[in-house]
């Protein structure tokens, strides 16, 4: 678009503070990208129960402290990643 815009300088101003909002969304979910979780929170993200988690923390990664176990959220997201695979067979349709 070529030429000079007129704005209401009150449209400005809730632009500029809807990017300042969306700015500090982006900066806040890059934070918890590496946020640790316990493992009923980590068992939620990939969808699976608190006991299978305890079975598989070695395959995923995890920290200890004492007996509490915590794991990397970017770390269960790369676990889901490395385990997804397609298939060009067609479903099984069970009748």
């Amino acid at each position: 678009m070529e030429g000079i815009s007129l704005v209401e300088t009150k449209t400005l101003q809730d632009l500029i503070l809807e990017i300042k909002s969306l700015k500090d969304s982006v900066a806040k979910s890059n934070t918890e990208t590496d946020r640790y979780l316990n493992s009923q929170e980590a068992a939620k993200v990939i969808g699976v129960s608190e006991a299978w988690m305890c079975k598989i923390k070695q395959d995923i990664g995890y920290t200890s402290i004492g007996k509490i176990v915590r794991f990397k959220r970017s770390d269960l997201i790369a676990y889901m990643e490395a385990n997804y695979f397609k298939t060009k067979s067609p479903r099984r349709t069970y009748k």
